[in-house]
């Protein structure tokens, strides 16, 4: 019997185990399909806008804004806004408001889809560098669904930031097409985004320096970081960033901004550095805890002449995260890129320079986050790939950032939801403040918004308009005494501006001070030709200062401007009763009376003027007339008053009863006193 052969192991298993595929060799979706999936996710996070109102800096942005309002196209592209000078920004906002007006909606809708759109050009971004299709879609997700830009896309005023960004991030994409083609025309496209950045927002003037680091860690990698040809073609965008720092800053001056000045004398070197470094981990920290989100974060106090502890402890924790960064990053040149990129996109903000009021904001995070959240990215993408269940701790993340973002977008409902959390938080502060007072104000809660408005001013608010509007308040109150103390403050914070002119010639001339008023009034409409209530209130002015004939000069010429106005019809005949002719008062005002018989002014000052003229019972008949039509009793008072200066008592007295059944308190208190029933 034959020995058989012990057979050999088969290379071929009869049940072959695959080869486990990783992740990222099967998930490869395209950008048309993140940027609608994304796109959802935006509008679906942000829910709630549809319910926001136009808060904020909206008013000097767009309510306000002449040239918004007008399309003044010559002022839109050449005129200094708010401080800054971005023309294309507010070319877009002049667009919407051509078809909205103070609507908010289609200013936020186009805010959503811009902000979707640069979340899908993050996604391009990260995949073109190399990186893996799980590290682009973390890293756009989180910069779609993030709360710390929930202010640069829910606010309209904002829409600075998506535009910046979107053309920054479509030059960057053109640059990074240049240099692996070598195609000329991607070059010139990348340089005429660029400009368009920067037309959109004086931040964009970082771009030259992402390109230097992307470049050296991403783009370059056969050339050393300080070779010629890297920087030599970076030149003309060093150029372009050149021409618009320096517009940016006349932008600055124009507006009377001097935050280095202010910051400067208010804090020691070694402070602002501290500072520095708080400003610095502010956002690292928010990046991964998103809570507490306010729309302005103060200067630290110094207490005891010293700020706060935090802000020392801010400085060792920048230091270790510096070393971490070192030491991390010799191996992992992803770590230096996106620190670097925060940098870089922050610096113009990061208060090296102090930079405005606030010593952070959300908004500063727009563009900068793709630094952090990348690097978050890259771990989480990382380990999904490597078929790590951190595909569920990413998902999660997201969804609490969606129902956070959710959330936050509720606080942009208006100026009380927005300021009266930061009011919790800082309770002093100046700008928390007024931001409620100009809530309150536009509420018409006049009592509340002076309260808020005089809070801020006498915490240290250096505002030319806070103190202008608790001016005209009081002059509205007639108060004016208290009103010339804010007058004079908004000088000096704001010397040269005609709405403070014409508040102290209006204040002035309501106490009769009309020779001190003259001057203010002229100045005022010097510097606004154009406004007309300063020209009532300087030909007012004129008329009582024996300058009649040219009073109504101005007024004719108002009244040719507004010829339905009977405001100035009614100042056009006061301009020769201040000249002593009350006959052609009477005259004028009869036939104003006959065009606009509803309007009760001029009942009052014919009756006044006939009464001097000794014409009683014309008086009486024009004053009946107003009395059918007013619903004080004032009228009734007064038709009391004339029979009583004649000596008619038994007239007199049913009128002040028809007054007092009006509830006009003067002709109770006579009637009262003296023993008559109404």
């Amino acid at each position: 019997m034959s020995k058989k052969k012990a057979s050999k192991p088969s290379n071929k298993s009869q049940n072959p185990v695959e080869k486990p595929v990783a992740i990222s060799d099967t998930f490869n979706p395209k950008p048309l399909q993140v940027g609608l999936g994304l796109l959802i996710a935006v509008f679906a996070a942000y829910g709630l806008i549809w319910q926001n109102g136009l808060v904020w800096d909206d008013d000097p942005y767009i309510l306000l804004n002449d040239a918004v309002k007008e399309f003044d196209l010559k002022a839109l592209l050449t005129d200094f806004h708010v401080g800054n000078y971005h023309p294309l920004t507010m070319l877009t906002l002049a667009v919407e408001y051509l078809f909205a007006g103070e609507s908010p909606h289609l200013y936020h809708f186009n805010n959503l889809w811009l902000h979707a759109l640069n979340s899908t050009l993050v996604f391009v971004l990260i995949k073109r560098l190399n990186q893996s299709s799980w590290v682009a879609l973390l890293t756009a997700g989180f910069f779609a669904l993030h709360p710390l830009h929930v202010e640069s896309v829910a606010w309209a005023a904002e829409r600075k930031d998506v535009l910046y960004t979107l053309f920054l991030l479509l030059s960057l994409l053109m640059y990074v097409n240049f240099k692996e083609r070598g195609e000329t025309k991607h070059y010139v496209w990348a340089l005429i985004l660029f400009i368009l950045s920067c037309l959109s927002k004086g931040m964009a003037v970082v771009l030259p320096a992402l390109l230097v680091i992307t470049d050296w860690w991403f783009l370059s990698k056969e050339e050393k970081p300080f070779s010629v040809k890297i920087w030599k073609e970076k030149i003309p965008f060093f150029a372009i960033t050149l021409f618009f720092a320096y517009i940016a800053t006349t932008a600055q001056k124009d507006a009377g901004a001097d935050a280095s000045a202010v910051i400067g004398a208010a804090y020691t070197g070694f402070e602002r550095v501290r500072i520095v470094a708080y400003s610095f981990l502010f956002y690292w920290f928010k990046t991964l805890v998103p809570i507490d989100l306010l729309p302005f974060y103060p200067y630290p106090p110094r207490v005891g002449g010293n700020i706060p502890g935090i802000y020392n402890l801010a400085l060792i924790g920048l230091l270790v995260f510096l070393g971490l960064t070192f030491f991390l990053g010799r191996k992992n040149k992803k770590i230096w890129w996106a620190v670097s990129f925060f940098v870089i996109a922050i610096s113009t903000v990061l208060q090296i320079l102090p930079v405005g009021s606030a010593i952070v904001a959300d908004r500063y995070y727009y563009l900068s986050s793709i630094g952090p959240l990348f690097l978050m990215s890259n771990y989480l993408g990382k380990g999904i790939e490597k078929g790590v269940a951190l595909k569920y701790v990413s998902f999660g993340l997201l969804g609490i950032c969606a129902a956070l973002t959710f959330n936050q977008v509720s606080h942009w409902k208006n100026g009380y939801t927005l300021f009266k959390p930061a009011e919790k938080f800082y309770p002093e502060d100046a700008m928390v403040l007024s931001n409620l007072g100009w809530y309150y104000l536009g509420e018409k809660d006049f009592t509340t918004a002076k309260e808020y408005l005089t809070h801020a001013d006498n915490n240290g608010f250096k505002n030319a308009d806070v103190c202008r509007t608790i001016a005209s308040m009081y002059i509205d109150e007639g108060q004016y005494d208290m009103a010339i103390p804010y007058i004079n403050r908004a000088y000096q914070y704001l010397p040269v501006k005609s709405r403070t002119d014409w508040l102290m010639a209006l204040a002035l001339s309501k106490q009769n001070r009309n020779d001190e008023a003259l001057p203010y009034a002229q100045k005022a409409v010097n510097g606004e030709p154009e406004n007309q209530d300063f020209q009532a209130t300087y030909a007012s002015i004129l008329a009582n200062t024996g300058h009649g004939e040219e009073a109504r000069q101005l007024y004719a010429q108002l009244n040719e401007n507004d010829e339905e106005s009977p405001d100035f019809r009614l100042n056009y005949a006061y301009s020769f009763r201040a000249d002593g002719d009350l006959n052609k008062e009477v005259e004028l005002l009869k036939a104003l009376i006959n065009d606009h018989p509803d309007y009760m002014p001029a009942y009052k000052n014919i009756g006044v003027s006939l009464s001097e003229l000794g014409r009683h019972d014309e008086t009486v008949l024009y004053w009946e007339k107003a009395a059918e039509l007013d619903a004080s009793g004032d009228y009734e008072y007064n038709i009391g008053i004339n029979y009583a200066n004649r000596n008619m008592v038994d007239k007199a007295v049913p009128w002040y009863q028809k007054a007092a059944r009006k509830g006009k308190a003067e002709a109770i208190d006579l009637l009262t006193r003296n023993g008559v029933a109404y």
